[in-house]
């Protein structure tokens, strides 16, 4: 068994299957997220985890305790009930902590979506949920008014003022009721959907995701008070309300800040505030860890970098590992649908994503549903240890997508004998040439092997005779000599089987189709290398 692991991974033998530790609840598993992040921030009132770097402000557990109550208060003024929802749509900003703990206080399940989503999907996804009241940007706010015309929410601004529009400041006013108050208790039990948030969109529309009360009061902290948090991540995404709520619950200072991310911007804001700890998307560990002024100097206060939301190459781990000698870089594998499920710390492991998470159990199956065994591939089926709400108001991807209490996130993977797990694929993205399966994961791991490589995505093009014909879009070095021809030799010199070779060919980019969190856009990138052929 390899030592370098965060967690042991057991096996057992007779019903095939691989389970991290057993964890015992924290909380009692009927009480509310409100209850636990009212008592954890009153232990801690002074504790500042909230610094803004836009204009230096710097928010203590008790501030936010106390806004939090005051929207809570708010909401209760406006008559919503448990069975509402509230909307968020917007980017980091002073009050969303707050916000979100309003949301929790009353018991009322908020629905976030990313601000930068096209108009369509932002309403795709709020006409599912129809939310009482949404906070938005001011800049975002005619855009949310025209999108949710058919159901009129009261809409909120978070940053700025709009003329006759409230103003989440102004909803902020002392009330002799704080004295007295206390988080609601749930009308059910822990199963009842504490918020919502959206899957990645990376083989369709995006559905919207339902989080039990129970599921949130499991979050483990992978640092505390002393720590300091840095992410890009909105609470839209997982990984932002992962930070968010560990910083929350347990008095973990968290920067936030404006604009676009970047390398440089990540860096200065790691030396500014002695970062220890970073959550980021693969693409943003590809350009921070790359970046000329990534140095073990600039980078020495890093205890913890976690990656999670899809794949990265193996020589950025260990380009990340060569920078940060004494932190650990955790490569994380999950899904909104499951939180965390994996983590793998072993940078001489190519492309596993590690060992299984406490509480996780997980088995993979064939395509008649039998557990298979170690160094069998087939669809990776998870138990996270509590119900699992599903897809709000899409009770037929919610069959297709739980099997049997199982989570089924359309993975293809296998155990090695250590117990690490590996994922091939996605099953949606298996693709078939001359009747023989082919993964582009597989290829697309052979591309990044040349130095000159930046970014690949191997898609297949509909060939009528053959089936899925293999085309790489290929992102290559700025003056890179690299040609196409030299990538489809090095494939084919690689995999041997020709239906496995890049037999469509190969285009070079500027840049690859992807959702708001980095994740490729396969079907998009197919349409987009098929256009350059006609």
């Amino acid at each position: 068994m390899t030592a370098k692991a965060l967690f042991p991974t057991f096996y057992d033998a007779e019903t095939k299957i691989w389970s991290g530790v057993k964890r015992r609840p924290y909380y009692d598993p009927d009480c509310s997220v409100g209850e636990v992040f009212y008592s954890a921030l009153r232990n801690y009132p002074n504790q500042v985890i909230q610094i803004n770097d836009v204009d230096g402000t710097k928010v203590t557990s008790g501030q936010i305790r106390q806004w939090g109550i005051r929207l809570a208060l708010y909401l209760t003024r406006e008559k919503l009930t448990q069975d509402d929802v509230v909307g968020i749509i917007g980017r980091s900003s002073k009050f969303i902590d707050p916000l979100v703990l309003g949301c929790f206080l009353h018991a009322t399940p908020f629905h976030a979506v990313n601000a930068t989503r096209d108009a369509k999907t932002v309403s795709n996804l709020f006409a599912v949920t129809k939310p009482k009241i949404i906070f938005c940007d001011s800049d975002d706010y005619e855009r949310i008014k025209e999108i949710t015309k058919e159901y009129s929410p009261k809409i909120v601004t978070l940053t700025g003022r709009v003329p006759d529009v409230s103003y989440i400041e102004d909803l902020l006013v002392p009330s002799p009721q704080e004295a007295f108050f206390q988080p609601a208790s749930l009308k059910t039990n822990g199963d009842q959907t504490a918020l919502i948030l959206c899957s990645s969109g990376t083989s369709g529309l995006p559905k919207a995701v339902a989080i039990s009360h129970f599921h949130v009061t499991k979050i483990a902290p992978f640092c505390n008070s002393t720590d300091t948090i840095l992410t890009h991540a909105t609470v839209d995404w997982a990984t932002g309300f992962i930070a968010m709520a560990i910083s929350l619950l347990y008095g973990v200072p968290r920067i936030i800040f404006e604009g676009a991310f970047s390398a440089e911007k990540f860096i200065d804001l790691i030396q500014k505030y002695k970062v220890t700890t970073l959550a980021m998307a693969p693409w943003q560990a590809y350009e921070l860890f790359t970046h000329p002024l990534a140095t073990e100097e600039t980078l020495a206060t890093i205890k913890m970098s976690f990656i999670t939301g899809g794949w990265i190459a193996l020589q950025v781990l260990q380009q990340a590992q060569s920078l940060m000698k004494k932190s650990i870089i955790a490569f994380s594998y999950g899904s909104t649908e499951t939180g965390a499920v994996t983590v793998n710390i072993d940078h001489s492991l190519d492309n596993s994503v590690g060992r299984v998470f406490p509480g996780m159990r997980i088995r993979i199956a064939d395509e008649d549903g039998n557990n298979l065994g170690y160094n069998e591939v087939g669809e990776v089926l998870i138990d996270i240890g509590s119900n699992w709400e599903g897809y709000l108001c899409n009770p037929e991807e919610t069959a297709t997508t739980m099997k049997d209490g199982w989570i089924n996130i359309g993975d293809l993977g296998y155990f090695d004998n250590d117990n690490n797990l590996y994922i091939v694929d996605r099953k949606k993205d298996l693709l078939k040439y001359k009747s023989k399966h082919y993964w582009p994961n597989e290829l697309e791991q052979i591309i990044t092997e040349l130095p000159d490589v930046l970014h690949a995505c191997v898609v297949g093009v509909h060939d009528p005779k053959n089936g899925d014909s293999a085309g790489a879009l290929v992102i290559k070095k700025a003056g890179s000599p690299l040609t196409e021809q030299q990538i489809i030799d090095h494939v084919a010199q690689r995999v041997v089987v020709d239906y496995k070779f890049l037999h469509s060919g190969v285009q070079f980019v500027d840049d690859l189709p992807q959702n708001q969190n980095g994740k490729i856009l396969r079907s998009q990138a197919r349409d987009q290398f098929e256009s350059r052929m006609k």
